[in-house]
């Protein structure tokens, strides 16, 4: 039998029948027009199956490709989320150090301003 072209089993059987018939009596007599259309369409869904295994198989690859690239990209993302977060430490840490300091240095500012205050008008 061939193909089963669009899931009707009894027109592939039908057609794979017919066309063997004519292609039997191919080389001892003429064809008519009608069996030449019946060998036609059963090339046809013959093509079309093929056609379909080979379009079936040209979709699984480029899925497997989106697979692989869906990966990439996770593990790309996840690279980038990682640096982001190395920097964002970085960053609380150095502004952490700058407030420490700076905090010191508005405390001194303060005591000076206070001690000359102090010593100008109470003293």
């Amino acid at each position: 039998m061939g193909a089963v072209v669009f899931d009707d089993q009894v027109f592939d059987s039908w057609l794979t029948k017919k066309s063997d018939e004519i292609l039997s009596k191919v080389d001892r007599e003429k064809i008519t027009t009608e069996e030449m259309l019946v060998l036609i369409l059963k090339a046809q869904t013959n093509h079309f199956h093929h056609m379909d295994v080979e379009f079936r198989q040209e979709f699984k690859k480029i899925d497997e490709r989106f697979d692989k690239m869906e990966l990439n990209f996770q593990k790309l993302t996840s690279d980038v989320d990682k640096r982001f977060e190395k920097f964002a430490s970085n960053v609380d840490n150095r502004f952490d150090k700058v407030w420490n300091y700076q905090k010191w240095q508005i405390g001194l500012i303060i005591g000076l301003f206070a001690g000359v205050y102090l010593k100008l008008f109470l003293g």
